[in-house]
């Protein structure tokens, strides 16, 4: 008797036969430990042999045994709902829509959300309550398949609490927000995101949704072409912390960055913008490059891509990049999200040129920038001959003044 690793190995193996005989036995016997174990593997698999696992198991369904399917819905995972939902959805009449409410109003988490994402490919009203009050769950496969299914329904109720959600005071449902119109799917409200980005404390969190709803090299094309700068600045600090390395795909920044580098798109006075966007994209790109660390998990396709933004910026020359350096330290006086991380730039590139601008700053009513400014004179080597006394005396605020006095 075969056990259940055996129906595992042939389920995700090469062996046709075995296999389909596998995907049957799954089907008709409702084996929720086998689909458990098949859930558990499914993120080791590559796309190829999912993709497999997917076709065998839809040519296993029927008329007879496709409500099989509902016992596995105590076991969630994104890599079934779309093949569950579509295999469900061609065989639906009212019964199994009552069933599937029934699930979405009762069930545990796992199964409200496979019934979520049943209700995007049956878009039948009766759930939109439920799925309005799901959409901003704190659960993160609920709420997308939830509002999903209210973006089918174009559901005008939901749509409005998320648009005033985005100037809430509390950055997560904000973020919530942006995650519900990037699901939603239709009649994205990006004056409103952006206002929201720009205020948010969770800049990476909330650029990162943004390529979910429209490609950034889209949004150049876009009365929002500025905005998207600030986009492309943020997604690449948060890349590998905030963002996985993975979304290099959905992000398209191998040709988001092409286009920076080679582009006039953007007028002169972007061009400090553009020039913190190209030496952080550097910085970043090679410390995965040179560090396992960051990659090791990563597939193939993900290290590659990497590789292939890494070498784009590094096949520049010295000239373009002792440019982008000028620039950044013009960016200096913009005191805006470019302006801080060239900050940080001119420190980690050792950007010695930029001591004028930095003592400049030394004068700002801002004690953030003033701190931050001569922090970055001190790594560059070039804090002598300022009176750092005399400025502490001006500062106010007692952690900012404890860090200039130790300078």
């Amino acid at each position: 008797m075969d056990t259940i690793e055996t129906y595992l190995t042939n389920l995700t193996g090469k062996d046709t036969k075995r296999a389909e005989s596998a995907a049957l036995y799954l089907i008709n016997s409702s084996d929720v430990e086998l689909f458990k174990k098949l859930v558990n593997k499914t993120d080791f698999l590559f796309d190829f042999v999912r993709n497999n696992v997917y076709s065998r198991i839809e040519n296993a369904v029927d008329e007879t045994n496709y409500k099989n399917i509902i016992n596995f819905f105590d076991y969630y995972s994104p890599y079934y709902d779309d093949l569950f939902a579509d295999i469900l959805s061609r065989r639906a009449n009212q019964d199994l829509t009552d069933e599937m409410f029934d699930l979405l109003e009762k069930g545990n988490i796992s199964q409200k959300t496979y019934a979520a994402k049943y209700f995007s490919y049956i878009p039948d009203t009766v759930a939109i309550e439920l799925l309005g009050k799901y959409a901003f769950s704190d659960d993160e496969y609920l709420s997308y398949n939830s509002a999903a299914a209210l973006g089918e329904m174009q559901d005008d109720v939901s749509f409005d609490l998320a648009l005033g959600n985005l100037v809430s005071e509390d950055d997560f449902e904000r973020l919530k927000a942006v995650k519900f119109f990037a699901a939603y799917g239709r009649d994205f409200p990006f004056k409103e995101i952006f206002q929201s980005l720009k205020s948010s404390k969770l800049k990476e969190n909330i650029s990162g949704q943004i390529p979910y709803m429209i490609s950034l090299l889209d949004l150049f094309k876009t009365e929002y072409k500025d905005d998207s700068l600030l986009v492309i600045l943020n997604i690449i600090a948060g890349l590998g912390e905030i963002l996985p390395l993975a979304d290099v795909f959905q992000f398209e920044l191998y040709e988001v960055i092409e286009k920076l580098i080679n582009s006039d798109l953007f007028p002169s006075s972007d061009q400090g913008k553009t020039a913190v966007i190209l030496l952080l994209a550097l910085s970043k790109f090679s410390t995965f490059n040179d560090n396992n660390e960051y990659t090791f998990d990563e597939s193939k396709e993900v290290k590659t891509e990497i590789s292939n933004i890494y070498n784009l910026l590094k096949k520049q020359n010295d000239d373009f990049w002792n440019l982008q350096k000028n620039y950044v330290v013009e960016q200096l006086e913009c005191k805006d999200d470019f302006s801080m991380t060239a900050f940080e730039l001119i420190q980690e590139f050792n950007i010695e040129n930029a001591q004028p601008d930095l003592i400049k700053l030394l004068n700002s009513d801002n004690e953030i920038i003033i701190c931050n400014a001569l922090q970055t004179l001190k790594s560059i080597n070039k804090l002598d001959g300022v009176d750092i006394k005399s400025i502490s005396e001006k500062i106010n605020n007692l952690n900012i003044k404890a860090v200039v006095e130790s300078l």
